[in-house]
């Protein structure tokens, strides 16, 4: 038989700990690129006509592959250079927020979100008057300083805790007056948890694409790190058909998903996970890892007339579960925008809506400390406000309430 040359990324797991697989790694397979203690499993670049040997092995109990994970977004559009037309009557309220808007209010004070994404850009909205961005790793460049060479996780985390902090408490109506039309109401760009702090983690590359082992990478670095920071949030707004894992035709499920072995074993240390559904909507099952866990919260996107877009992806899961749990506003969503630091951004995805829903997880943890994850999702979901255009397996409990 002709010899099968080359090598292929995979994650190899022990049945008992790293230490156990790791001299036998190293000795037969390849290089290890990353240790995962926190799900027991190496990242390691195996020659191709190996991986007959590596499944024979006794202590291990699963090998994955490792590959590529992507960001959820489905549009951009470039914001303050047209007229927000979408802004109008039917948001009647005149909400002029100033400086001291959250002094007696708890935004998420004293709680990290931790977002593993293309990265950060350091926008006034995070950075002033107080750097909120409390830790920076970048795991495709090597970087010690925050960047965001794509953009998308610096408008992720706009979402979930940025302050309004470049109209100085003004609204972006009266700081851009000749922008708007007479009608407009007072706006102010705002994230869920405005006081919380940021920690930003790059597994996602300038395009928005990244191996799995990035994110694993990242997701190990939360768990090593989730005390000395306080996160008890993270957002992830990417994900994967969790079909590419598979590395022998056996198919993936919940326990051979890498993603959602991560994504559960940091629920089991305390952290509240929040998952973008997906865009791969409107087909049924069509949910990405990790957002197929039912121990993380997984959030798809509503429209302004309480309908789920198409790209939405929907429920229920291979194991009947439904999905996703909770909706939250997808489509024209305004952030910040990482080029100039000082200006906003449409965009439109679940990748929008899930850092609205972490913004949220942040303020009851912020609340009550002592919440756990389970907590956290039950309360979210008992409050949202079921959508009349929606089945359950688009929308879950229904609309974000906070």
């Amino acid at each position: 038989m002709k010899d099968i040359k080359g090598t292929m990324p995979v994650i190899i797991y022990s049945k008992k700990n790293v230490n156990q697989i790791r001299e036998c790694v190293l000795e037969n397979y390849g290089k290890i690129k990353y240790e995962l203690p926190f799900i027991n499993a190496l990242c390691v670049e195996v020659p191709i006509k190996k991986l007959s040997s590596i499944k024979c092995n006794a202590n291990i109990s699963l090998i994955s592959m490792d590959a590529e994970v992507s960001k959820l977004p489905v549009d951009t559009t470039s914001v303050l250079n047209d007229p927000f037309s979408f802004i109008g009557k039917k948001n009647a309220k005149n909400r002029k927020l100033r400086k001291n808007v959250f002094s007696n209010t708890l935004c998420g004070e004293g709680v990290t979100i931790a977002i593993i994404d293309t990265g950060i850009s350091p926008h006034y909205d995070i950075v002033k008057p107080v750097n909120r961005i409390v830790a920076f790793k970048d795991f495709i460049n090597n970087s010690m300083l925050p960047y965001d060479d794509d953009g998308h996780g610096t408008h992720v985390a706009g979402l979930a805790a940025g302050n309004g902090y470049m109209f100085g408490g003004n609204s972006i109506v009266e700081a851009v007056r000749g922008m708007f039309p007479d009608n407009a109401c007072s706006l102010i760009c705002l994230g869920t948890a405005p006081k919380a702090n940021i920690a930003a983690l790059k597994a996602l590359d300038g395009e928005g694409n990244g191996n799995t082992s990035d994110i694993l990478a990242a997701m190990q670095w939360v768990a090593d790190n989730h005390q000395k920071y306080n996160i008890r949030v993270l957002n992830l707004s990417l994900g994967i058909d969790a079909a590419s894992f598979d590395i022998d035709g056996d198919g993936v499920d919940d326990m051979t998903d890498p993603l959602v072995l991560g994504a559960n074993a940091l629920v089991n240390m305390g952290i509240t996970i929040v998952v973008a559904a997906g865009n791969s909507g409107p087909k049924a099952g069509s949910i990405t890892s990790p957002g197929t866990s039912p121990y993380v919260i997984t959030v798809g996107s509503v429209n302004s007339n309480g309908e789920v877009p198409e790209f939405s992806s929907r429920g229920p899961t291979a194991t009947g579960a439904i999905k996703p749990d909770l909706l939250a506003p997808g489509m024209d969503v305004l952030s910040l925008d990482a080029k100039t630091n000082k200006q906003y951004i449409r965009q439109s995805g679940t990748s929008m809506s899930a850092p609205a829903v972490a913004g949220a997880a942040a303020c009851l943890h912020a609340a009550n400390p002592r919440l756990t994850p389970a907590q956290v999702k039950a309360y979210l979901m008992r409050t949202a406000i079921p959508q009349k255009k929606a089945d359950l397996n688009s929308q879950g409990a229904g609309l974000l309430n906070i």
